[in-house]
């Protein structure tokens, strides 16, 4: 079997996510699970924006436009375009293989210029329940659907040992920490933590993203000046995993006030493995991800697969944050149970190793 990741929108190969640079999470992941069918014989190319042929962890990252030549050779086993796609590029490899051509859903709405619902794929993975729920009425009959999830950085996994206290490694007073793409919590904290600091001053709040508003660098980094210049907030920027990891193994909360229609969110996968007690909004599938172990605070329209300007309700949010805070301490011992239950659960369900047999199994049932 060799598969073929077709990714539109970024330039990468393997190896990517070893370096200390950021990384989309739909780009990750085509990452990660090449490099997991790899282990297991399955062969992999992956196709995207790199510019010039080159090669990791055995897997040959190709220029989009090599898909001319290759579209018709039939060693390649299937076509997956990876989060978004554009309607020409799939018909030219539609017209040229009698492979499986499929989509790798990322994003929440289904039908949209980014991810037109095409008669040329002959199936789809969704990566969450609520993803596939939501989106039933663009799928068309013949299409071969699966939900398979995606997973963490391997990283996430090894940052406690198995007898290893989780608060101890805790810095103290705490700290919150945002880390994910700007629209998905960022604009929302600045008033969150407002209200935060009427109700108490013992902490800081670290976010790991690039803050960017717009497409005007004045613009952004006017804002980001704005940030620096709150109080107990530390702006950071977006930092490589390993980096990354690190710093969340010693935060305490992971504060997402997340508006966004979530797919799957793998920053709180990541968050929940590094041992942080999360709260965020019961928005899309951030419930299904979190599985039972986060504090979801409640928005109007957690379903709704097209708005991304929800109202955050930062007087609840605030007082979540407080709470947490203060049970933290008042009551070590339970936290300390519900955490190593947490980190053991997301060990146990959200590996990379995990999904490969799931996407062999998916590949070969279409015979």
């Amino acid at each position: 079997m060799h598969l073929a990741f077709i990714d539109i929108a970024r330039d990468y190969t393997a190896d990517r996510p070893d370096k200390n640079e950021p990384l989309g999470g739909t780009n990750s992941a085509v990452c990660f699970l090449a490099r997991e069918l790899v282990k297991t014989g399955i062969s992999c190319t992956l196709f995207n924006k790199i510019v010039e042929p080159a090669e990791a962890y055995g897997i040959e990252s190709l220029p989009l436009e090599a898909l001319m030549e290759y579209r018709a050779n039939p060693k390649y086993s299937a076509f997956i375009f990876c989060g978004r796609w554009v309607e020409w590029l799939v018909k030219l490899v539609r017209e040229a293989t009698h492979r499986p051509v499929l989509a790798w859903m990322h994003e929440s709405a289904l039908d949209t210029p980014m991810t037109p619902a095409l008669a040329a794929f002959d199936g789809i993975v969704f990566v969450s329940e609520w993803q596939s729920k939501i989106n039933q009425s663009f799928v068309h009959a013949d299409w071969h659907q699966t939900v398979i999830r995606n997973a963490m950085n391997p990283q996430f996994a090894a940052l406690f040992e198995k007898e290893e206290q989780t608060l101890s490694a805790k810095t103290k007073p705490p700290i919150l920490l945002y880390a994910g793409a700007t629209p998905r919590g960022a604009f929302h904290l600045p008033p969150l933590l407002n209200v935060l600091r009427q109700l108490r001053k013992d902490f800081s709040m670290e976010i790991y993203c690039d803050c960017a508003p717009s497409s005007d660098p004045m613009a952004n980094a006017s804002y980001i000046d704005l940030l620096r210049s709150l109080p107990n907030i530390s702006h950071v920027g977006m930092v490589g995993q390993s980096e990354l990891a690190q710093k969340m193994r010693r935060a305490s909360l992971f504060v997402s006030p997340n508006p966004w229609p979530e797919t799957s969110c793998i920053a709180l996968i990541e968050a929940m493995a590094a041992g942080l007690s999360v709260i965020t909004t019961n928005r899309a599938a951030l419930p299904e991800t979190a599985s039972g172990f986060a504090q979801h605070i409640a928005i109007d329209d957690p379903d709704n697969a097209t708005r991304f300007d929800q109202a955050i309700p930062y007087g609840e949010f605030a007082e979540t944050i407080s709470q947490t805070m203060d049970n933290l301490s008042n009551k070590a011992d339970e936290f300390e149970h519900k955490l190593r239950q947490q980190i053991n659960y997301f060990n146990a369900h959200y590996q990379w190793s995990q999904r490969s047999q799931l996407w062999i199994d998916y590949i070969r049932s279409f015979g």
